[in-house]
């Protein structure tokens, strides 16, 4: 489906994907793609990575840990998680990763399109990627259901609280019962990211987000296209 927020990036896209082919038939070596990765990555993914840096750093002397809601195979859990073992080696800043490893199942209030998109990761893969990267003691990953059982989570770690939250997700019992829960554990001065405000594709996100940051502002870096918005926890 193709979004209307979204149709001015249209031909730009186009033209990369396509191109994503083409170097692959450069029987490139696979290493290459990992230590050589700027000569591979395209712009708007490099921009996402800039903009969880940028904000990272305006949090990173903060208190509390940080949440990745939607973790999916674990590119922005795991670039968080790296941003730690670099920034506060002493620190014990740790990032969780929730998400149930089933993909998407829309209800009634959310994009119909996005039913069964983001199921092909296991829990099993994210658990080898820890340990291969010994990042276990930064990376937690929490296997649950956000809507059923974020209560009992927090019931059994009271002490747990956020200094940067990131929200992909885009399914509004999901975004309900997390901003429910995670908003009042952000630290002031805290940052919480949404991925789809102001978007359809995920129709409830803006109303259910201004529900609960009261009149904080939502904010965006222009050089970046998703995540759409940032808030900083200041009121």
């Amino acid at each position: 489906m193709e979004y209307m927020g979204f149709n001015k990036y249209k031909d730009i896209d186009k033209t990369f994907h396509k191109n994503i082919q083409k170097i692959f038939d450069l029987d490139i070596p696979k290493i290459d793609f990992i230590h050589q990765f700027p000569v591979f990555v395209g712009h708007v993914n490099l921009a996402r990575y800039l903009f969880f840096y940028d904000l990272y750093k305006k949090v990173h002397e903060l208190s509390g840990h940080i949440a990745d809601i939607g973790t999916w195979k674990g590119s922005s859990f795991f670039f968080m998680s790296k941003l730690v073992r670099l920034f506060e080696s002493y620190a014990l800043t740790q990032v969780h990763g929730f998400d149930w490893f089933k993909g998407m199942q829309p209800s009634n209030n959310d994009d119909k399109n996005q039913e069964g998109l983001y199921a092909d990761c296991t829990y099993e893969n994210i658990l080898k990627l820890i340990d291969l990267q010994q990042l276990n003691d930064i990376s937690i990953i929490h296997k649950l259901d956000i809507t059923k059982d974020l209560d009992n989570f927090f019931k059994n770690n009271i002490h747990l609280r956020f200094k940067m939250v990131f929200i992909d997700c885009g399914i509004a019992q999901v975004l309900e019962k997390a901003l429910e829960h995670f908003w009042p554990r952000l630290v002031n001065g805290g940052i919480i990211i949404m991925d789809h405000y102001n978007a359809e594709c995920s129709p409830s996100e803006s109303t259910i987000l201004e529900k609960y940051i009261g009149k904080n502002h939502i904010q965006h870096l222009p050089y970046n296209r998703q995540p759409t918005a940032y808030v900083i926890k200041l009121l």
